[in-house]
């Protein structure tokens, strides 16, 4: 980058700290602490992220396998049984759309970790790349939560009936109402886990972005921002 282009965009020369370290042939540019954080959220999230939606790929592939395995025996496993085939018969009405979002979290989870890596090693294209990356991952994280929030709107009268019926058939234990209340505390404790975890990863990446965009990286990177 130039000084007049610098001085355009508002950041003389004299006032970019990264320009100055290009120019001066004996001074080393050193990373900003933004950049950083950046870069190893992106990394993090991207592993974390990719390794979650193939688990939840697997888990809507074989789904009933997996439920077929710890059904038990007897007229508890008769009543469990029918439990599992009407929660099959909801999560089967988004069969489809948790595979596609379970692929397009894969590849985001790979975009997040290339991105990353890009920014650590000061790759020009990282900036934009990350940003457009994180821009999706906006529009995804909230799709996900809509999804989720509507398979466990319902699953939850479907639990509720059948944590009853297996809590009857018992006898002698815990009695339906209270195996009910149980599970909508679990219900609720896990909508809220979901919401706040959504509202952190929506704050990072909001935040993300507008650091990206900052006018004073582009003399880090050697380019300007692009959305």
């Amino acid at each position: 980058m130039t000084e007049s282009s610098s001085e355009a965009a508002g950041h003389p020369t004299e006032a970019n700290p990264y320009v100055q370290a290009q120019l001066a042939d004996d001074v080393a540019v050193v990373r900003p602490t933004g950049i950083t954080v950046v870069a190893v959220v992106c990394i993090v999230a991207g592993i974390l992220g990719g390794l979650s939606s193939l688990g939840s790929l697997a888990n809507t592939l074989f789904a009933q396998r997996f439920a077929s395995m710890f059904t038990p025996t007897g007229a508890a496993g008769e009543i469990q049984g029918e439990m599992q085939r009407e929660m099959m018969a909801v999560l089967g009405r988004y069969y489809f759309v948790n595979i596609a979002l379970s692929f397009l979290g894969i590849a985001i989870g790979a975009a997040l970790f290339a991105g990353g890596i890009g920014l650590i090693q000061r790759k020009w294209w990282s900036r934009s790349w990350i940003r457009r990356t994180l821009l999706v991952a906006i529009f995804f994280e909230a799709v996900r939560v809509v999804v989720y929030s509507l398979t466990q709107f319902e699953l939850f009268p479907v639990t509720q009936e059948y944590m009853q019926k297996i809590a009857g058939q018992q006898g002698g234990g815990m009695g339906g109402e209270t195996m009910a209340w149980f599970s909508t505390i679990g219900v609720v404790i896990s909508m809220l886990f979901i919401v706040g975890w959504f509202s952190l990863k929506l704050f990072l990446m909001i935040w993300g972005r507008r650091y990206l965009a900052n006018p004073m990286l582009d003399g880090y990177f050697g380019v300007p921002a692009s959305s």
